[in-house]
């Protein structure tokens, strides 16, 4: 006769696992949305010369700076996550 396990007071850790990386995703997202808006306010317009004459150094620019605040965010959301307990 086969024992059945209780498995009603613990989680599967796969399905733990994706859990916490759907929220993690989300407030992600949610978190960018919201840097973005004012950042997009105050970097664009001190790039307009160089947007309106399609300059790659200008674009460059802007790439490195938008690059740079997503790698920070989303290093600093994946150590807030690796902290938590779900």
């Amino acid at each position: 006769m086969k024992k059945e396990s209780n498995n009603t007071m613990f989680l599967n850790p796969s399905e733990d696992s994706r859990k916490k990386s759907i929220i993690e995703s989300l407030t992600d997202i949610v978190i960018g949305f919201l840097m973005y808006l004012p950042i997009n306010f105050f970097v664009l317009p001190m790039f307009a010369g160089e947007i309106a004459n399609q300059e790659i150094v200008g674009f460059l620019q802007i790439t490195a700076i938008f690059t740079l605040v997503a790698f920070v965010r989303k290093y600093a959301i994946r150590r807030w996550f690796s902290k938590m307990r779900f």
